[in-house]
């Protein structure tokens, strides 16, 4: 298929970063990955610790009553990097600008942060989501954190519900619709480097052509 794009979502511990790096290695495509938040502090003008936590994270009901009620006590010492964080709306909506203008100069690789969803009618755009075996993924977090594996598995849980949450809040795609992707990869039983085939032999070894 024609594809200047890729994007990538994910189970965590699924190993989309380490496909990621393969493929823009490979291919010699600019990958956005980890340095997605920091790209989107920048834009707000603030230290990228502060927006860490809303990373990929749509706030509950209690967290959005928790942080108001903090905000408006005048008891507590709050930091000034959490007083003056966006909004976790506008922390989305400038993660999708970020992804937008980085899209308008592909080749791209981009790994989560709804942008399946995100260039979803984008022609051109492969579409990947890598899963795996809870248990498969929990021994890949603990080699990873050293955490134990009951901490690993909570990790793992979480992370995923929070990707899927956001992903649904802010840009009403439900991650798991098989109709979102071309491919859909289980590394827990093809390797890394058969996941790297799969996807160059769908793209036609990384050949762009051109309409």
């Amino acid at each position: 298929m024609q594809a200047d794009l890729i994007t990538i979502s994910r189970e965590f511990g699924a190993g989309a970063s380490e496909l990621a790096a393969l493929l823009g290695a490979r291919l010699g495509w600019r990958v956005l990955d980890a340095d997605i938040p920091l790209e989107v502090a920048k834009r707000f003008g603030v230290v990228p610790d502060s927006l860490e936590q809303w990373d990929e994270h749509a706030p509950s009901l209690f967290e959005k009553i928790g942080k108001s009620l903090m905000l408006s006590s005048p008891d507590l010492v709050i930091d000034p990097d959490v007083a003056a964080r966006p909004e976790a709306r506008e922390i989305a909506e400038a993660t999708r600008h970020v992804l937008l203008d980085a899209a308008a100069t592909p080749p791209l690789i981009v790994v989560g942060h709804g942008a399946q969803a995100i260039f979803r009618e984008r022609p051109h755009t492969l579409h990947l989501r890598l899963v795996a075996p809870l248990a498969v993924r929990v021994q890949r977090i603990v080699a990873r954190r050293s955490l134990a594996e009951k901490d690993a598995t909570a990790t793992a849980l979480r992370v995923d519900h929070e990707r899927a949450h956001y992903v649904k809040e802010y840009l009403g795609c439900d991650v798991r619709d098989p109709l979102l992707y071309a491919l859909q990869i289980n590394t827990g039983t093809v390797t890394m480097t058969e996941a790297l085939a799969l996807v160059l032999n769908l793209i036609g070894a990384g050949i762009v052509h051109q309409d």
